[in-house]
């Protein structure tokens, strides 16, 4: 709990303020405080909403958390490329690839995929040209195809 960053104790808070100001319960066994995610599990990994369950369980936890994850590479990945358009220093973007994950609690982020289709929605978002994504997809996977197909597929994705 005290490696979890201001940030994500301030959202947890605000998350537990709503649920108790919007009359829901948290289920009694909350038994640990997840420190890659930040959010509230019990003993089956969830929180327990009656009013707002989606019947999903762990499943649709992981995959909001999967879709957090490729959300912030993302988001990175566009303010990267707006904030340093004439110099991509690929070891500075890796570096911040490599934040990223590590507050996500991905340790493996180069063998991930989600690393790389968040890559992909990032250079799709920033509407570079097809001759910049072309370079930045070779440059970004070092040529590997397995990450440059999750990079693209990431690119092809209607998110």
């Amino acid at each position: 709990m005290f490696s979890l960053g201001f940030k994500r104790m301030f959202r947890l808070t605000v998350l537990v303020a709503c649920f108790i100001l919007s009359g829901c319960s948290i289920s009694d066994s909350i038994g640990s405080l997840s420190n890659s995610s930040g959010s509230i599990s019990n003993s089956s990994g969830s929180i327990s909403d009656s009013s707002t369950s989606s019947g999903n369980g762990e499943k649709g936890s992981a995959q909001a958390e999967n879709n957090r994850y490729e959300n912030e590479i993302q988001d990175f990945t566009v303010t990267y490329l707006r904030t340093n358009s004439s110099v991509t220093d690929q070891n500075s973007f890796m570096k911040g690839i490599s934040d990223v994950a590590s507050q996500n609690g991905i340790v493996d982020w180069e063998a991930n995929p989600k690393t790389y289709r968040g890559i992909g929605k990032g250079l799709k978002k920033a509407k570079i040209s097809s001759i910049q994504y072309d370079m930045y997809k070779k440059k970004f996977t070092n040529n590997d195809a397995g990450k440059m197909d999750s990079l693209q597929e990431g690119y092809d994705s209607d998110e």
